[in-house]
Protein backbone atom coordinates (compact mmCIF):
# COMPACT_ATOMS: atom_id res chain seq x y z
CA UNK A 1 0.00 0.00 0.00
CA UNK A 2 2.98 2.20 0.92
CA UNK A 3 4.70 1.44 -2.67
CA UNK A 4 1.37 2.83 -4.41
CA UNK A 5 1.06 5.88 -2.54
CA UNK A 6 4.71 6.83 -3.03
CA UNK A 7 3.99 6.17 -6.71
CA UNK A 8 1.52 8.38 -6.74
CA UNK A 9 3.32 11.04 -4.90
CA UNK A 10 6.02 11.04 -6.94
CA UNK A 11 3.66 10.89 -10.45
CA UNK A 12 2.11 14.23 -9.09
CA UNK A 13 5.34 15.89 -8.07
CA UNK A 14 6.68 14.85 -11.65
CA UNK A 15 3.77 16.77 -13.12
CA UNK A 16 3.51 19.88 -11.00
CA UNK A 17 7.51 20.58 -10.96
CA UNK A 18 7.79 21.73 -14.46
CA UNK A 19 4.52 23.35 -15.05
CA UNK A 20 5.45 25.18 -11.79
CA UNK A 21 8.64 25.97 -12.98
CA UNK A 22 7.43 27.29 -16.68
CA UNK A 23 5.15 29.36 -14.95
CA UNK A 24 7.76 31.23 -12.86
CA UNK A 25 9.96 31.25 -15.38
CA UNK A 26 7.62 33.11 -17.92
CA UNK A 27 5.78 35.85 -15.46
CA UNK A 28 8.35 36.78 -12.69
CA UNK A 29 12.34 39.06 -13.29
CA UNK A 30 14.57 36.59 -11.51
CA UNK A 31 15.39 38.98 -9.04
CA UNK A 32 16.24 38.44 -5.13
CA UNK A 33 16.43 41.73 -4.21
CA UNK A 34 13.12 43.90 -3.06
CA UNK A 35 14.91 47.50 -4.16
CA UNK A 36 12.40 49.77 -6.34
CA UNK A 37 13.72 50.43 -9.78
CA UNK A 38 13.30 53.89 -12.11
CA UNK A 39 10.54 53.69 -14.66
CA UNK A 40 10.14 57.39 -15.87
CA UNK A 41 10.51 60.72 -14.48
CA UNK A 42 7.73 62.43 -13.31
CA UNK A 43 8.60 65.82 -13.90
CA UNK A 44 11.37 68.08 -14.98
CA UNK A 45 10.29 70.43 -12.01
CA UNK A 46 10.46 67.61 -9.14
CA UNK A 47 13.56 65.48 -11.09
CA UNK A 48 11.87 62.82 -8.80
CA UNK A 49 11.39 59.53 -10.37
CA UNK A 50 8.34 57.01 -10.46
CA UNK A 51 9.47 53.64 -9.32
CA UNK A 52 8.44 50.19 -9.67
CA UNK A 53 9.45 46.94 -7.78
CA UNK A 54 10.32 44.03 -9.32
CA UNK A 55 9.27 41.22 -6.70
CA UNK A 56 6.40 42.05 -4.23
CA UNK A 57 4.80 39.78 -1.24
CA UNK A 58 1.56 39.62 -3.86
CA UNK A 59 2.33 39.75 -7.96
CA UNK A 60 0.12 41.54 -9.84
CA UNK A 61 -2.26 38.91 -11.40
CA UNK A 62 -4.22 39.06 -14.73
CA UNK A 63 -8.31 38.54 -14.71
CA UNK A 64 -8.49 34.84 -14.96
CA UNK A 65 -5.35 33.50 -14.31
CA UNK A 66 -1.89 33.30 -16.61
CA UNK A 67 -4.08 31.20 -19.21
CA UNK A 68 -6.45 34.05 -19.78
CA UNK A 69 -3.63 36.45 -20.31
CA UNK A 70 -1.97 33.80 -22.65
CA UNK A 71 -5.27 33.10 -24.79
CA UNK A 72 -5.59 37.23 -24.85
CA UNK A 73 -2.86 37.75 -26.01
CA UNK A 74 -3.25 34.78 -28.76
CA UNK A 75 -6.79 36.04 -29.80
CA UNK A 76 -5.47 40.06 -30.24
CA UNK A 77 -2.31 39.44 -32.21
CA UNK A 78 -2.38 40.00 -35.82
CA UNK A 79 0.95 38.73 -37.61
CA UNK A 80 2.51 41.50 -39.46
CA UNK A 81 2.23 40.76 -43.12
CA UNK A 82 5.78 41.40 -44.19
CA UNK A 83 7.10 39.11 -41.45
CA UNK A 84 4.48 36.82 -42.67
CA UNK A 85 6.08 37.12 -46.57
CA UNK A 86 9.64 36.65 -44.99
CA UNK A 87 8.67 33.69 -42.88
CA UNK A 88 9.99 35.60 -39.75
CA UNK A 89 9.10 33.57 -36.27
CA UNK A 90 9.84 33.99 -33.23
CA UNK A 91 9.34 34.99 -29.08
CA UNK A 92 8.99 38.21 -28.16
CA UNK A 93 9.63 38.87 -24.23
CA UNK A 94 7.33 41.82 -23.78
CA UNK A 95 7.84 43.57 -20.36
CA UNK A 96 5.86 46.27 -19.16
CA UNK A 97 4.73 47.91 -15.57
CA UNK A 98 1.41 46.83 -13.65
CA UNK A 99 0.74 50.18 -12.22
CA UNK A 100 -1.24 50.60 -8.59
CA UNK A 101 -4.57 50.69 -9.89
CA UNK A 102 -3.97 47.57 -12.43
CA UNK A 103 -3.19 49.35 -15.73
CA UNK A 104 -0.36 48.59 -18.21
CA UNK A 105 2.46 51.54 -18.71
CA UNK A 106 6.06 51.55 -19.54
CA UNK A 107 5.83 48.82 -22.12
CA UNK A 108 9.44 47.62 -23.89
CA UNK A 109 10.81 44.54 -25.85
CA UNK A 110 13.31 42.51 -23.60
CA UNK A 111 13.63 40.09 -26.57
CA UNK A 112 13.20 41.22 -29.65
CA UNK A 113 12.21 39.61 -33.11
CA UNK A 114 11.75 42.07 -35.98
CA UNK A 115 10.65 45.69 -35.46
CA UNK A 116 7.24 44.99 -37.29
CA UNK A 117 6.46 42.01 -34.46
CA UNK A 118 8.09 43.85 -32.06
CA UNK A 119 5.24 46.64 -32.66
CA UNK A 120 2.45 44.36 -32.60
CA UNK A 121 3.56 43.28 -29.33
CA UNK A 122 3.46 46.50 -27.70
CA UNK A 123 0.30 47.47 -29.16
CA UNK A 124 -1.72 44.20 -27.99
CA UNK A 125 0.07 44.66 -24.60
CA UNK A 126 -1.34 48.23 -24.53
CA UNK A 127 -4.92 46.67 -24.70
CA UNK A 128 -4.57 44.72 -22.03
CA UNK A 129 -7.34 44.93 -19.37
CA UNK A 130 -6.47 46.13 -15.81
CA UNK A 131 -4.65 43.48 -13.35
CA UNK A 132 -4.94 43.06 -9.92
CA UNK A 133 -2.31 45.35 -8.72
CA UNK A 134 0.59 44.15 -6.95
CA UNK A 135 1.01 44.11 -3.19
CA UNK A 136 4.08 45.15 -0.70
CA UNK A 137 3.43 45.56 2.55
CA UNK A 138 -0.41 45.92 2.44
CA UNK A 139 -0.25 48.75 -0.24
CA UNK A 140 -0.90 48.58 -3.68
CA UNK A 141 2.09 48.54 -5.60
CA UNK A 142 3.90 49.28 -9.41
CA UNK A 143 5.13 46.22 -10.88
CA UNK A 144 7.45 45.02 -12.89
CA UNK A 145 5.89 41.97 -15.47
CA UNK A 146 7.02 40.12 -18.48
CA UNK A 147 5.31 37.92 -21.10
CA UNK A 148 6.01 35.71 -24.16
CA UNK A 149 4.61 36.27 -27.06
CA UNK A 150 5.19 33.56 -29.60
CA UNK A 151 4.90 34.33 -33.54
CA UNK A 152 4.69 31.23 -35.65
CA UNK A 153 3.32 30.66 -38.94
CA UNK A 154 1.30 27.75 -39.80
Amino acid sequence: MTTKKTFKSRTKLMLVIPFTLLALSLFTLNVHAQKPAAIQDKGAQTGMKEVAYQQVDVMPTFPGGDRALLKFIADSVHYPKDAKAQAIQGKVVARFVVMEDGSVSNVSILQSVSPTIDAESIRVVKMLPKFTPGILKGKAVPVWYMVPINFKLK
